[in-house]
């Protein structure tokens, strides 16, 4: 997007927003918003949330924390949301990996950063892009978010379905995975470019970069992620992503709507709104919080924990 006619994620004073002086290497995003949504039940990447549909949210999070963002649409959708302006869109591939690689083909040659993410995450504070940058810059080939283990995970089978006690219940197969040496992993990703169009450049099938990166040796790191960037799937987590970006601030405070705006928590405009995430007085429902960020939601200091 542009403010005053400059390019995305630059200050007036020439800077990019992540602090950085204009003219070292930028640092690009990509929005992964092309799946058809099986799980959910449609394309959940135009769902409402908020009185935005679900993609505008990380783009909103990526250009406030990367010098340019291209977010990857359906192909037969490509026009059913039109981005802020300055944001590119293409069409996304009938995988993961292929609409990776239509973002990476928009993504300027000279970028030396790429951050990778989705509209399933659509919670990611500004200061997460910039963590994982960070990170990045500080000399890792690619950064992910994590957060520990609370649960404990059991590898299952699924059991013979009959009409016996217990029936449809998956059995235990085996041991817990151990707490501490496993992450839940979140996104936005960032990559050193080089490392990503590498691990691109064979045009392989993976449902992950960051795997694709380590696995052609490279050193990837996790940084905290946040409690609130749940990953949105299915109806239900949708609707906790609502309760989430209208009850909750950065201070954990309840978030105050703009005044006479009506919110609403079911799907569908839940408010009349500005005209979209581009705007300097998005005020919609739980957009409450600084200027830059894209929800009310809790922050977690990001951190290089590991």
């Amino acid at each position: 997007m542009t403010d005053g006619g400059r390019p995305a994620g630059v200050r007036a004073d020439g800077g990019a927003a992540d602090g950085r002086a204009a003219g070292d290497g930028a640092a690009w995003a990509i929005v992964l918003a092309a799946g058809g949504g099986t799980r959910f039940g449609g394309p959940k990447q135009f769902a409402d949330l908020g009185g935005h549909p679900l993609v505008a949210h990380p783009v909103r999070s990526a250009s406030a924390a990367c010098d340019g963002v291209v977010v990857v649409l359906p192909a037969p959708l490509l026009d059913r949301w039109v981005p802020p302006t300055g944001v590119r869109a293409v069409p996304g591939g009938a995988t993961r990996a292929e609409s990776v690689r239509a973002g990476l083909a928009a993504v300027p040659a000279d970028a030396d950063v790429i951050v990778v993410t989705d509209a399933a995450h659509p919670l990611a504070s500004p200061a997460l892009y910039r963590a994982v940058v960070a990170a990045v810059r500080g000399g890792a080939d690619g950064a992910v978010p994590g957060l520990p283990l609370t649960e404990v995970v059991k590898e299952v089978r699924e059991a013979p379905r009959n009409d016996g006690p217990g029936a449809g219940a998956d059995l235990v197969t085996g041991a817990s995975l151990p707490r501490e040496t496993h992450r839940l992993v979140q996104t936005p990703h960032a990559f050193r470019a080089t490392a990503l169009r590498a691990a691109h450049s064979g045009a392989v099938e993976a449902v992950e970069d960051s795997a694709m990166v380590a696995d052609a040796g490279g050193r990837v790191v996790v940084v905290a992620g946040e409690p609130a960037n749940i990953h949105v799937t299915t109806p239900e987590e949708l609707d906790l992503a609502r309760l989430l970006l209208i009850h909750v601030q950065d201070e954990g405070e309840p978030a105050a709507p703009a005044p006479g705006t009506e919110v609403l928590l079911i799907p569908g405009p839940a408010t009349p709104g500005p005209p979209g995430p581009g705007s300097d007085d998005w005020a919609a429902a739980g957009h409450r919080a600084a200027p830059e960020a894209p929800v009310a939601v809790r922050r977690g200091p990001p951190n290089s924990s590991r």
